[in-house]
């Protein structure tokens, strides 16, 4: 079973965060120099080539100064690893 910790170590984001067996990151940016969140998709898929991606996507918020990852602009990839019977 992965655990958060396997997570934190395999994958550069902003944020992380379990919910039960799905797991969430989040890459938060201000300019995204031609990136999308199919690249992040991509490196979950790299580092966790079993992982099944539930759900992903981009995020547009107004720049705040300080605000939190989830307040901000951010690509997000919600997905699982090796849970069976996982229907999502």
């Amino acid at each position: 079973m992965t655990t958060l910790k396997q997570v934190k170590e395999l994958l550069k984001a902003s944020s992380y965060s379990k919910k039960g067996d799905v797991f969430t990151v989040r890459r938060g940016f201000f300019y995204t120099h031609g990136k999308t969140s199919q690249d992040f998709v991509n490196d979950v898929l790299t580092a966790f080539p079993e992982a099944k991606v539930v759900d992903s996507g981009e995020v547009w918020k107004p720049f705040r100064g300080g605000a939190s990852v989830t307040a901000s602009s951010h690509w997000f990839v919600k997905f699982t690893v090796g849970v069976a019977g996982f229907v999502g």
